[in-house]
């Protein structure tokens, strides 16, 4: 799998003064860990965007800056309410010959033969689960094949994920990733029928209704 780089410069800014740095179009970044200081970056938007999309937060991103060189996972991106934009990035670093915890997203692959047969429907629980391994070892994704999901009933559960041995799963294994349960009756309930005096006040509500109505046009 290729290598997600990304280049960054140091940065001497801090507090508002990043507004003039966002206009300018780069990002502020900091890069931390448990055997690093924190390092204050900036990138700019357009990298920075792309790459977030390629690593997600369970790819590893390289980030280059004054030759030097740090391996890390995005771990938490500040984004503006409305516009989405992205206004800050924090970046765990990692060692690469020390395990490390981190959540890995779920991708279920094909169809429940049982769905395709009009039998039932797919019911999906959690889509992403925690493991442990080394940086090496860490997958993008883990993906469920459905097509085991052949009647209603059928259960996939965290239990049943086969992983390499060297990723260790931490997620409760009882924890519900997909099954197939019968398609839900449709409910219909009867409009009740108002009888006797039950139903004038009913025929008040709507005629004064449309009353408000006409004064408002």
């Amino acid at each position: 799998m290729e290598q997600i780089e990304l280049t960054a410069t140091p940065r001497t800014v801090i507090g508002k003064q990043v507004k003039a740095l966002r206009r300018a179009g780069n990002v502020p970044l900091v890069v931390y860990g448990a055997r690093i200081q924190p390092v204050h970056l900036q990138a700019s938007v357009k990298e920075l965007a792309r790459v977030l999309r390629l690593a997600g937060g369970s790819r590893l991103i390289a980030v280059k800056t004054d030759g030097e060189t740090h391996m890390t996972l995005a771990r938490e991106v500040q984004r503006e309410p409305i516009s989405g934009q992205i206004l800050h990035v924090d970046l765990l670093a990692v060692s690469m010959t020390e395990r490390l915890r981190t959540e890995v997203p779920l991708a279920l692959d094909g169809k429940s033969p049982a769905v395709r047969r009009g039998e039932g429907v797919l019911v999906t629980g959690i889509d992403e689960i925690e493991i442990e391994c080394l940086p090496t070892d860490l997958p993008d994704r883990i993906h469920i094949d459905l097509s085991v999901l052949d009647k209603i009933g059928a259960v996939i559960y965290v239990k049943d994920l086969r992983v390499p041995d060297a990723i260790k799963i931490l997620t409760d294994p009882d924890e519900m990733i997909a099954r197939v349960t019968y398609l839900a009756a449709e409910e219909v309930t009867p409009a009740p029928v108002p009888t006797g005096e039950a139903a004038e006040p009913e025929v008040i509500t709507k005629g004064k209704v449309e009353e408000e109505v006409e004064e408002e046009e």
